[in-house]
Parts: C-alpha cells; sequence; structure tokens
C-alpha cells in the first residue's frame, strides 16, 4: 500500500497538467482562437485608450515534457485572453513556483486581458 501511495504522488508530479484560470469583468464577443493578442510589462506600455474585460491566472504544467517558464505560462494565456475578447494582455506579474520535493517548478504569470476602445 505504502508504494501505492509513493506511485500516485509521483505521477500526480509528473503529469500535472497547465492551467489558466479566468475571471470575466465584462461580456464580450469572443475572438477566434489563437487571435492576435499583444503582450505588455505593464499598463503604461499601451498607447491607446482600452478597459480591463478579465483577468488571468496561468500555470504551466510541472512536468519534465512542459515548459515551466514564465514565458510559457503568457502564451497558455493567450487562448483565453481571446475568449474574452481581449486585444491585449498585460503582465502583473510573472515568475516561477518554488522548487518542491514532490514537484518540479512551474512557469507562473498574473494577466490581465484588455480591449481597446
Amino acid at each position: 500500500m505504502k508504494n501505492f501511495i509513493t506511485l500516485v504522488l509521483l505521477g500526480s508530479g509528473l503529469f500535472s497538467c497547465a492551467s489558466v484560470k479566468v475571471q470575466k469583468l465584462t461580456t464580450n464577443h469572443p475572438k477566434p482562437r489563437n487571435c492576435e493578442v499583444e503582450v505588455f510589462n505593464n499598463e503604461s506600455e499601451v498607447k491607446r485608450k482600452f478597459e480591463v474585460v478579465c483577468v488571468l491566472d496561468s500555470k504551466t504544467g510541472n512536468s519534465i515534457w512542459n515548459k515551466r517558464t514564465a514565458e510559457a505560462a503568457i502564451e497558455n494565456a493567450k487562448n483565453k485572453a481571446c475568449e474574452c475578447g481581449a486585444d491585449a494582455i498585460v503582465v502583473t506579474s510573472s515568475g516561477r513556483t518554488k522548487l518542491k520535493f514532490y514537484s518540479y517548478r512551474r512557469g507562473i504569470a498574473n494577466l490581465k486581458g484588455v480591449k481597446y476602445l
């Protein structure tokens, strides 16, 4: 039984999936999957008027087969931004999780989906 529990814990660490949580702030028509989404590091870089339409919390998978960088977490969030109707995303924070005994580090990013006015 002890070996089975160890195997389950190890397996869950090796096969953890990427995820993007979305909090919609307004209702917009979704854009097509893989739409063009600009990426900005802060709101002052956006040179057009905009409104925030959603907040995104992205994490990469943590298996050895996943890219586990902040850049990968940002890339993973782009399709969800398209679903929110966003034209761009603004990175509010990004980085990597701490290394744990039972799992690899993950890329993480918190973002705002913005729609141009």
